[in-house]
């Protein structure tokens, strides 16, 4: 096997790698995507989308090789980013540079699933995961985040939620979308969509309600 075809196999492993088992891949492990980094371009567009800067503190869940943590640090000056890898090649990594970047003071990251952080120092959450996986964090995020924390995903909506753009659409970069959400304004707003959705929801508990009555 030529040089290039084995990196393209490793590169390959690297970005399957991880996948929780309860969606039918990977070692078991507690990951819910694969490694796909963000194109640089995206993650300073979702730095810029979310207003990152002085005073926030940035937590990228799956962070991968760590460019959206240096970004958020080096290039729109959070006050501090942490992150969060399961698979240990990328953290080690990431790790080192952190370190030769003189950025240790100012960045963690952690070999542990993001589902056991305490996410409430966060101000902006970085996401790119998958719908499921975004579905899964939901609740997490409603109980941890605090008011005023902006989440933005790549690419996957958190579905039911409504976005922070004035028309509750996504940006658009290229052939690539970023959702920014807003807490608690994407859970609690007012929007037709969100109440239409419960309409239907308590319309459909009074049929089931209905149709066992009628059984009994």
């Amino acid at each position: 096997m030529s040089n290039d075809k084995r990196k393209d196999s490793d590169d390959l492993g690297e970005r399957i790698s991880g996948w929780h088992a309860s969606l039918g891949w990977g070692d078991g492990t507690e990951s819910v995507a694969p490694y796909v980094p963000s194109p640089q371009n995206v993650v300073e567009e979702m730095l810029t989308v979310a207003h990152a800067g002085p005073g926030d503190t940035l937590y990228d869940l799956g962070c991968g090789d760590g460019r959206i943590l240096l970004t958020a640090v080096e290039k729109f000056n959070v006050d501090n980013a942490v992150g969060f890898e399961l698979n240990p090649k990328l953290f080690e990594s990431t790790r080192t540079k952190i370190i030769e970047k003189g950025l240790k003071e100012r960045i963690q990251i952690f070999n542990e699933s993001f589902f056991k952080a305490d996410l409430s120092e966060a101000t902006i959450v970085t996401l790119y995961l998958t719908t499921s996986g975004n579905s899964k964090l939901k609740p997490k995020f409603m109980k941890e985040l605090k008011n005023g924390a902006r989440i933005v995903s790549h690419d996957f909506p958190m579905m039911d939620w409504v976005t922070a753009k004035d028309d509750h659409s996504f940006y658009t970069l290229g052939t690539h979308k970023i959702f920014l959400y807003v807490v608690p304004k994407a859970f609690t707003d007012d929007d037709p969509r969100i109440e239409s959705s419960n309409e239907e929801s308590r319309w459909d508990r009074l049929k089931r309600l209905f149709e066992r009555t009628d059984r009994s």
